[in-house]
């Protein structure tokens, strides 16, 4: 009678022990979905701000463009030649050594 007694205890045992390892399974088992869906989501995120950063990239580029041409443009305001363009077009200024051919207008040749 012992011996059944001790086959039931361990048997009990073996059903506690059987459960708890199903009930940790399936907990595990939960975790690991719940990390796949999260997976997936945050590689959604991860493709939608590289495409971001690729706008931004571009961005820049056309920033540093238009940068290099105020740079240049900049450069020839504080140039001479840029001078002396405005002194003959605003001021109609000419070097000494130059001959100015003015336009008549129509209305004074008739």
């Amino acid at each position: 009678m012992a011996r059944l007694e001790q086959n039931k205890s361990e048997k009990k045992k073996n059903k506690g022990s059987r459960s708890g390892m199903l009930m940790i399974s399936g907990v595990v088992l939960i975790f690991c979905l719940i990390l796949t869906y999260n997976s997936l989501g945050l590689r959604e995120r991860i493709q939608e701000n590289a495409g971001i950063v690729q706008d931004l990239q571009e961005q820049i580029d056309e920033q540093e463009k238009t940068q290099q041409e105020l740079v240049q443009e900049s450069e020839y305001i504080n140039s001479d030649d840029y001078i002396e363009e405005i002194a003959r077009d605003k001021l109609g200024l000419v070097h000494d050594n130059e001959i100015v051919f003015q336009k008549q207008d129509e209305t004074s040749a008739q």
